[in-house]
């Protein structure tokens, strides 16, 4: 990862310092293990459950993702799912201002993972 990258995701709330002790300081399994964000189903799954109104599989969804994005230090999408996991659990499936939230920063996201 070079420097332009680090400094691109930290000025978009990737938590690169935390991550990278989490990861020994090995910048080139942190990118493959961003690039594999690209490729997880937790987001789509978690929008079908929704729609479906499905809060079980809502909720495993969201929860997927939020260690998935925890463990890559992704903090936007990390904070906002903390609260989404938390009402899903409790089965309240009120959350269209936070799904809302979710695919603005998610696509935000994924395009940035992309673009690496």
């Amino acid at each position: 990862m070079d420097a332009s990258q680090r400094e691109l995701l930290q000025k978009n709330g990737f938590d690169v310092d935390g991550t990278m002790r989490r990861f020994l300081n090995n910048e080139a399994l942190y990118l493959k293990c961003l690039k594999k964000f690209l490729d997880d189903s937790s987001y789509e799954e978690l929008k079908e459950a929704y729609a479906e109104g499905n809060c079980n599989e809502a909720f495993k969804s969201a929860h997927t993702m939020k260690g998935f994005v925890s463990n890559l230090g992704i903090d936007d999408l990390y904070h906002l799912l903390i609260p989404l996991v938390e009402k899903l659990r409790v089965q309240d499936m009120n959350i269209d201002s936070e799904m809302k939230q979710l695919e603005i920063i998610y696509q935000k996201t994924y395009n940035l993972i992309e673009a690496l």
